[in-house]
C-alpha cells in the first residue's frame, strides 16, 4: 500500500444550503475511518486517536475531504474543510495480520522440527516486520531451530536452519538446464546440503566432479 497517495472522500453532495456539522465527532470519525479502510490491506483493522478537536471547529459548509499520510502501522489523517477553511489532524493505527508459521508448542534449540511442532496463526505484521517468515509449515519440517521458541512465536529464517535436503554419499537426481533444454542425471553427493547451498557432486559414470545448487524441488545445475 502506497501511503503517499492521497484519498479524497466526499461525505455529502453539494446541495445548496446544506451544512455539515463539523462539531460532531461522529462525522469526522466516519470520514477518517472510511478513508483509512479504503487504503488499508484486506483484513486490516483501523483504530483512531482523539477526534474531540472537531468540537472546536466552525461549522463546515463544504464537503469534507480526508488525506492519509505516513507509514503503517502508524499513519495520520488530515481532515480538510474548504469553507470556512480548517484542517484537523487525527492519528491512525492500522493493524494488519497475516497467517504465518509459529511454534505450536515450546521448541528446543537444535531439535529437528516435525509437523506437530508447527502451525499457522494470524499475527500482526509489525511483530515480524523486516524478517523473513514462513507461510507453510511443510517448508520447515526437518529444519533445526537455532534458538528455543515459546509456543506462538513466529519462526524466521534468521533463527532456523533450513532442513537438510541432501546428505553426503547420497545418490541424487540432478536436473541440468541449458537454455530451453532440460535433462537429468544421477550423481553422488560429496557434501551435505540445505536449500540454497551449492554442493559438490560426482558423476559416477565419468568420475567427473561438478557443483550444483540444492533447491526446494531438488538439485539443479543451470548451464550458461
Amino acid at each position: 500500500m502506497s501511503l503517499r497517495r492521497t484519498l479524497f472522500i466526499l461525505l455529502l453532495a453539494a446541495v445548496p444550503g446544506f451544512a455539515l456539522a463539523a462539531e460532531s465527532t461522529d462525522d469526522v470519525t466516519t470520514a477518517v475511518r472510511q478513508a483509512a479502510l479504503a487504503l488499508a490491506p484486506s483484513g486490516a483493522s483501523v483504530s483512531l486517536g482523539p477526534v474531540t478537536g472537531a468540537n472546536y471547529m466552525q461549522q463546515c459548509t463544504a464537503p469534507l475531504a480526508v488525506s492519509i499520510s505516513g507509514n503503517a502501522p502508524y499513519e495520520q489523517a488530515a481532515v480538510h474543510c474548504a469553507a470556512p477553511g480548517w484542517t484537523l489532524y487525527v492519528t491512525i493505527t492500522v493493524a494488519q495480520s497475516e497467517n504465518v508459521v509459529v511454534a505450536a508448542r515450546p521448541l528446543t534449540a537444535g531439535q529437528p522440527l516435525s509437523a506437530g511442532d508447527l502451525k499457522l496463526a494470524p499475527l500482526p505484521v509489525q511483530r515480524f516486520a523486516g524478517r523473513q517468515v514462513y507461510f507453510d509449515p511443510v517448508q520447515l519440517i526437518g529444519a533445526v531451530p537455532d534458538i528455543s521458541f515459546a509456543a506462538g512465536m513466529p519462526l524466521t529464517s534468521d533463527s532456523v536452519q533450513a532442513p537438510v535436503m541432501v546428505k553426503a554419499g547420497q545418490t541424487v537426481t540432478v536436473s541440468v538446464v541449458s537454455g530451453g533444454v532440460e535433462l537429468s542425471l544421477d550423481a553422488t553427493a560429496e557434501q551435505t546440503g540445505r536449500i540454497g547451498d551449492t554442493i559438490l557432486l560426482t558423476n559416477p559414470s565419468t568420475g567427473r566432479r561438478f557443483s550444483a545448487e540444492v533447491t526446494a524441488s531438488g538439485v539443479q545445475l543451470v548451464l550458461q
